[in-house]
């Protein structure tokens, strides 16, 4: 799922990270598939937007987002960075700076060091203003992939995403605790509410329970909320 990087939500992220004035920032989750990619995707967006040469990097494996791009220009300096760099998003279909999960054994190895990565990102800073990394979920841990919990003690700032209505509260205090233990500096949590119903459809619903009431009035009830504007602005 695409998130557009004008939207609102992504608007108020960005800022907030503005204030924290990070440079490398580990986005994960307690379990997979709570949109973690997505607003990795988005961010870099907006970051591009306002101007931060601004690098996405894979290091989910369970779950690769990125496909690397290759080409040869003329300049074969120019070659040698954008080939590198250049990826292709398949989950929303844009091109963005970034690098691909790695697939060779030896280098997963290598970046599940804690040291070996921090050095990897200081590379990548040179040449960026920003670089997003987007993680596995905390709970993904095994020997073929890159622990969030190591990636967030690498990054200056940890953003975590919680699903909504799914995750559960004692699985998410457990992420935390292991985030927290890798020194992961958590600056905030996004709520995805995907599968969240809004205050308005809540309200819908509860009408239509209301057998008791004729059918015209039931339907006027409904069309009341769901063209009530202050309604639409409530999550």
């Amino acid at each position: 799922m695409r998130i557009p990087s004008c939207h609102m939500e992504i608007e108020q992220v960005f800022l907030q990270l503005e204030k924290h004035e990070c440079h490398s920032l580990c986005i994960t989750s307690t379990n997979q598939g709570e949109g973690v990619s997505s607003l990795a995707q988005a961010l870099t967006e907006r970051h591009l937007l306002a101007g931060y040469r601004t690098l996405l990097v894979d290091l989910n494996l369970q779950n690769p987002s990125l496909i690397p791009l290759s080409f040869m220009p003329s300049d074969t300096d120019v070659a040698e960075t954008n080939s590198h760099y250049l990826t292709f998003s398949q989950h929303n279909s844009v091109v963005l700076s970034g690098i691909a999960v790695p697939t060779n054994k030896a280098e997963i190895v290598e970046l599940r060091q804690p040291k070996n990565l921090k050095k990897r990102i200081e590379t990548w800073l040179k040449e960026f203003d920003k670089v997003i990394i987007d993680a596995s979920s905390v709970s993904q841990l095994n020997t073929n992939n890159i622990p969030a919990q190591t990636i967030a003690g690498c990054c200056e700032s940890t953003l975590m995403v919680i699903l909504s209505g799914q995750t559960l509260q004692t699985e998410f205090k457990d992420a935390l605790e292991k985030l927290e233990n890798h020194n992961a500096n958590i600056i905030g949590h996004v709520f995805n509410d995907k599968y969240q119903p809004s205050l308005k459809t809540e309200i819908c619903r509860e009408i239509e329970r209301l057998h008791f009431l004729p059918n015209v009035i039931t339907n006027k009830l409904i069309t009341f909320v769901q063209n009530n504007r202050f309604l639409s602005t409530v999550v």
